[in-house]
């Protein structure tokens, strides 16, 4: 097993670009000195390479005053330096590299370390949770090559080749990086697999994708589950009515029982205030009249259209249409789906009658409201705001409360 992602090369001089552009990404500077096999590896390394310097030559202080270089890592043993002209050099645990490489990637400012919930132990700054420690499995994983904020607090063990994944082996390298990182368990990923492992028992394993990475590892990270509580949970969904309607004899109904067929048109109110919990909002929570809608980007009508959502007077008017069994929410003739595009979440409106793997599935809440989900309900459809007033529907961890009302 091999744990160093791309081995640090010796450049004769620093690219000429980097010296002239602020904004191209930090450099990340490592003596000769420093054994890079003992230092925890990140999925940031697979974007910012390393630069190996000869310490007899080498100032972090006097590069700064040369502005030269704008901020910076320097690896040291057992820590590294962050070196900045907005603030003295900071030095950070390195169970908190991948964070702080992330936020310079995307030009985030660490000058309010205490803001950022980061906390300083022993003369060390790191975050105040512990890391999640991930096992990537080839150059294709989506790990690597996709950016979640989720993937900010980690360490990682890269496989490059087709390396069996022994969850036992893993688990024992797991349990052997005690404070290193979250000891209860660890994410294996390979291509758009994922899975969650119980440290302790490698047998006890939570398959996911990601489009549910987010709200899955932030429970589990956060302690409010554990992986054996997820199984148990998705368990306990797949027999729950909700799940089956659809196969069934389903029938898509407003929130007074009356039932919408075919020809008939409705709108879908969504429900959800921004930001805050709808459990507290009660009747207040359809007030901000938020609405779904579709329209075409590109006039084409041989391209899906786009289903966006917005604060208007009254959203797209829809419809249902049932096909072999199955009930689909319309819009003008066309039907709701997922895209086909695997690296996208979005929610597009295509005349075509989906495959199983990109229908949306109507589920009921408590109160007689809907929300939409993918057809094994393991995302469900949400409005990621653009605007104050207007955003795109797209799958995520927690769904919108969708409000149906008939024309």
């Amino acid at each position: 097993m091999t744990s160093v992602p791309n081995p640090p090369s010796v450049p004769s001089a620093m690219p000429e670009a980097a010296q002239k552009q602020p904004c191209l990404p930090p450099v990340v500077f490592m003596p000769e000195y420093v054994d890079f096999e003992g230092v925890p590896k990140c999925l940031m390394d697979k974007r910012l390479g390393l630069v190996a310097v000869d310490s007899a030559t080498f100032s972090g202080e006097k590069l700064l005053e040369k502005k030269r270089y704008y901020p910076f890592l320097v690896l040291e043993k057992g820590h590294f330096v962050l070196f900045s002209q907005d603030h003295s050099p900071i030095k950070f645990d390195y169970k908190a590299r991948n964070a702080v490489m992330s936020l310079l990637w995307r030009s985030h400012p660490i000058s309010d370390l205490s803001a950022t919930k980061f906390v300083e132990v022993d003369g060390l700054w790191q975050l105040e949770q512990l890391p999640v420690l991930c096992f990537v499995f080839g150059r294709d994983a989506d790990a690597v090559v996709s950016s979640y904020l989720i993937d900010d607090n980690t360490v990682c063990e890269f496989f490059e080749s087709e390396t069996t994944m022994d969850m036992a082996e893993l688990a024992a390298v797991a349990q052997g990086k005690s404070g290193v990182c979250v000891p209860h368990f660890f994410v294996a990923n390979r291509g758009k697999e994922y899975w969650a492992v119980d440290t302790s028992d490698s047998s006890i394993r939570y398959a996911f994708g990601p489009s549910t990475k987010t709200r899955t590892i932030s429970r589990l990270a956060g302690g409010s589950m554990t992986v054996r509580g997820l199984i148990d949970e998705e368990q306990s969904l797949a027999s729950t009515e909700a799940h089956v309607s659809q196969d069934s004899g389903f029938k898509l109904c407003d929130r007074n029982g009356e039932e919408v067929v075919e020809g008939e048109e409705f709108v879908l109110q969504i429900g959800s205030a921004r930001g805050e919990n709808p459990d507290e909002l009660g009747s207040t929570m359809f007030e901000d009249m938020d609405w779904l809608d579709a329209f075409d980007l590109s006039n084409d009508r041989s391209k899906p259209e786009v289903l966006p959502c917005g604060s208007v007077d009254r959203g797209g008017q829809f419809g249902v249409s049932v096909v072999d069994g199955i009930t689909y929410i319309t819009f003008e003739g066309q039907i709701l789906q997922l895209s086909d595009d695997d690296n996208s979440m979005d929610v597009v409106v295509r005349p075509d009658v989906p495959s199983k793997s990109n229908r949306i599935r109507i589920n009921y809440t408590d109160d007689g409201d809907i929300n939409l989900s993918d057809w094994e309900i393991t995302a469900f459809i949400t409005c990621d705001w653009i605007k104050a007033s207007y955003g795109a529907i797209c799958l995520s961890d927690e769904g919108e409360k969708l409000r149906l009302t008939k024309l």
